[in-house]
């Protein structure tokens, strides 16, 4: 049974006070930095962060404009958000993640443990919390997920899907480089590259989240990089364009060689026609 006002002017006051209400509630969510982080790992969970029709979801709890092409995942049974802690440049927030596999280019790999990361979170130009950058591997709910394809998925030889870290190895055997697939985390050590303070054209770019590379990308010219992103495809970007610290590694394999026509091939060649 709804109470009707007994005059207009009530009627009104009750309208004005629902409204103040509404608005209330709605800024109280945008401020609320938890609820950021909840919506932002659930939604993480349901796989929006690794399906570009869905990134949209997440491009408005987040300070990262390009999403990595990710060549690894977690796979969780669920996360618990922890006490908000000040800092200078906002606040951070641990969450603990119970972890059941890692997926990756070479399977599936079974695991049972609690991870903690702690996430970073800014304000906003309109004051709503953000999280920022560098961005997190994707934590998927296992419940949601099918292991095996998504290993398949991270196949840098016959997968439709290109990861950062297959992309990066495509365009070193493009110039010449024989060496075998390292996903990103491995890039960061791998013998067929060396260490290098400056970048040279055809050098690998890694970003770094404290000493983690997340993603890596391959130096175009003196001012871009090019990578793999889920959202974008791939992209031309500035040095810039992804966060974190960056370590360039120049390739130190020997080239592949290049096919010399034999004297019986040059013999039965036939002669390009001029125009």
């Amino acid at each position: 049974m709804s109470v009707q006002p007994s005059c207009p002017r009530a009627a009104g006051a009750l309208a004005g006070i629902a409204l103040l209400i509404a608005a209330w509630a709605s800024a109280a969510g945008a401020v609320d930095p938890l609820n950021t982080l909840r919506a932002f790992c659930q939604a993480d969970g349901r796989g929006d962060r690794i399906d570009p029709k869905t990134w949209p979801a997440i491009a408005g709890l987040v300070t990262w404009p390009l999403e990595p092409a990710w060549d690894h995942l977690y796979l969780i049974h669920g996360f618990e958000l922890g006490t908000p802690k000040v800092r200078a440049a906002g606040l951070e927030i641990p969450v603990q993640y119970t972890v059941t596999a890692e997926v990756g280019s070479n399977g599936v790999q079974a695991a049972d443990r609690v991870e903690s990361r702690t996430y970073r979170l800014v304000r906003g130009d309109d004051g709503s919390w953000l999280i920022q950058a560098p961005p997190p591997p994707p934590y998927v709910f296992a419940s949601a997920a099918d292991p095996e394809a998504l290993a398949a998925l991270f196949d840098p030889e016959h997968s439709s899907y290109l990861s950062n870290s297959a992309l990066a190895w495509r365009l070193l055997h493009g110039a010449g480089w024989d060496m075998p697939y390292a996903d990103t985390a491995r890039l960061a050590t791998a013998p067929a590259f060396s260490p290098e303070r400056t970048a040279q054209i055809g050098d690998l770019a890694l970003y770094f989240d404290g000493e983690q590379a997340y993603h890596v990308a391959v130096v175009e010219s003196d001012d871009t990089v090019v990578s793999s992103t889920l959202n974008g495809g791939i992209r031309r970007t500035p040095f810039g364009a992804f966060a974190g610290e960056i370590r360039y590694r120049r390739p130190i394999a020997t080239p592949a060689p290049t096919p010399v026509a034999t004297p019986r091939a040059a013999a039965t060649a036939k002669p390009t026609q001029g125009k």
